[in-house]
């Protein structure tokens, strides 16, 4: 235990002095506290005088839907690839070391709470427009992201008792995999039921009185987060303690279950640590690895189809169809998600909210698609084609799946805000449109700044370049607003569109000898 102590001072030690030493992640950590001031003092700045709050218990049934999918997504990765408690430093040094199981099994578990907690630090910045909508405190909103750390820390326990209890047994796995499809389908199917009878504007309030239920507070992990998470807001200190006490039952059985059913857990936690370690040495050395999925679907073999520059086109479209089990990956349907269930949540804010939070996550799943994969093969640069219809056959796969990503969020959406067909079309194109912003801004920074291995600063060129690239449609969009008082959702969409089509175009353009020579800074 001393040993382990040391480790984590020495560490913490060495992380602080790396800021030091290293200006650019110390600039990274400035930025974002400076962030996170000015999003704490803007929600303190105003004046809540006289506002009328809306229910907070929306915001619980909304945190509750994001434990819930953290939770069902880290489980179910349990079923091939464990929990992610360890890296490889553990396993290379530690696991040898003279040290007892279980004092490093909580060794584990202590790195995954903070790991949990940072990766829902995004909550924090949204403390301004969850206060002035519920009027909750900084320190709630903290309650919050440590509810979210919960949920994903415990997840990654399960995946690892899962892991050690179905590892080479497809039939128990196949059982695991029904069992939690069942349970978490049940109080789906329970929400859902509560939901439908009743007006359309009854689909909220029921929604969220289903999930403050009793019921669904037995739901697993997530339930249990739920009436904590609810007393915390409503100042309900026994069901504050209560969800929090299930939760920790819940971590001593699973541990007792780890003991248990495979002292020597350390086979379990390989396959996990060395897929990690695998992807941070591949960004570390500027190459791209792609993950390949465990189950293949082969279907027809060959292309079919292609000649040139086209062949690309295809050929990302076999591997798209071969590595997903559905049309969408799962990040963009969950993505699609969260924009409509953000949107019934603060529908009375109108399509710009909205829009602009599906633009926002539109970020996360656009960039290149597969172009990058292909610049670390000689191919694409051999084929003998024009290097511009290189660029744009290599990077037409996103187009339909992003139209359809579009489709699946905006429809639903367009119901929601009782939006004009055509209003509805604009914004499916207008977030093409953007999405494409994204794809040229990318490879700009790849081709202007490829031997940039910092991650704060590829970050700040991607941010700076997508700037620069949707000025030119936002400056149309607010001239025709304010000096032309154009009203027209659909008329402002089109011009944006518009816009971010001939800056990205443009910008692929200049880019465009990339495929020239191959200088990327790829291995």
């Amino acid at each position: 235990m001393n040993a382990l102590l040391y480790l984590r001072r020495k560490k913490l030690k060495n992380q602080l002095k790396s800021l030091i030493q290293k200006p650019a992640r110390l600039i990274y950590v400035v930025l974002i506290i400076a962030a996170l001031a000015i999003t704490i003092v803007g929600g303190q700045a105003a004046d809540d005088s006289g506002r009328a709050f809306r229910n907070v218990l929306e915001l619980n049934a909304g945190a509750a839907a994001l434990y819930l999918l953290m939770f069902a997504m880290t489980v179910n990765g349990g079923f091939s690839r464990g929990g992610n408690l360890f890296n490889m430093t553990d396993v290379n040094l530690l696991f040898p070391s003279p040290i007892r199981p279980q004092t490093l099994l909580f060794h584990g578990l202590f790195q995954q709470m903070t790991s949990s907690l940072l990766i829902g630090f995004f909550i924090l910045f949204q403390y301004t427009n969850l206060h002035s909508t519920y009027g909750i405190t900084y320190g709630q909103l903290v309650l919050l992201l440590i509810g979210y750390g919960i949920a994903v820390f415990l997840g990654q326990v399960v995946a690892m008792l899962i892991y050690s209890l179905t590892n080479g047994n497809e039939t128990r796995r196949h059982i695991g995999q029904g069992i939690l499809y069942g349970i978490v389908g049940a109080f789906l199917l329970y929400v859902l039921v509560r939901s439908l009878p009743g007006g359309t504007e009854e689909i909220l309030p029921r929604a969220v009185e289903a999930v403050n239920s009793t019921v669904f507070y037995f739901l697993p992990v997530a339930g249990w987060l739920a009436l904590a998470m609810g007393g915390f807001l409503t100042g309900n200190a026994a069901a504050a303690a209560g969800g929090l006490l299930l939760c920790a039952l819940c971590l001593c059985l699973l541990v007792f279950g780890i003991m248990k059913s495979d002292p020597d857990y350390y086979e379990d936690v390989l396959k996990s640590a060395e897929l990690a370690q695998n992807a941070i040495t591949a960004k570390k050395e500027g190459s791209m690895v792609e993950a390949v999925p465990e189950h293949v679907k082969l279907g027809k073999t060959g292309l079919g189809r292609g000649w040139g520059a086209d062949v690309f086109y295809y050929k990302h479209r076999l591997e798209n169809r071969r590595g997903r089990k559905f049309v969408l990956g799962t990040t963009q349907l969950i993505f699609a998600l969260t924009v409509i269930l953000f949107c019934v949540f603060l529908r009375d804010g109108g399509l710009l909210p909205t829009f602009m939070m599906a633009a926002y996550l539109q970020m996360f799943s656009s960039f290149s698609g597969r172009f990058n994969r292909e610049l670390t093969r000689p191919y694409i640069y051999l084929v003998p084609e024009d290097p511009m219809k290189k660029m744009l056959w290599a990077l037409a796969e996103t187009v339909p799946s992003t139209l359809l990503e579009g489709i699946v969020t905006f429809v639903p959406v367009g119901l929601i805000l009782s939006l004009s067909p055509l209003t509805t079309v604009m914004c499916i194109l207008a977030r093409t449109a953007i999405a494409m912003v994204y794809m040229a801004a990318d490879i700009a920074v790849e081709r202007l700044w490829g031997d940039v291995t910092s991650k704060f600063l590829v970050f700040l060129l991607f941010f700076a370049v997508t700037i620069a690239l949707l000025v030119p449609g936002i400056a149309a969009v607010c001239i025709l607003t304010f000096a032309m008082e154009v009203a027209s959702a659909a008329v402002l969409l089109g011009v944006l569109t518009l816009g971010c089509l001939a800056t990205s175009l443009l910008c692929l353009f200049l880019c465009r000898n990339m495929l020239q020579y191959a200088e990327m800074n790829y291995q």
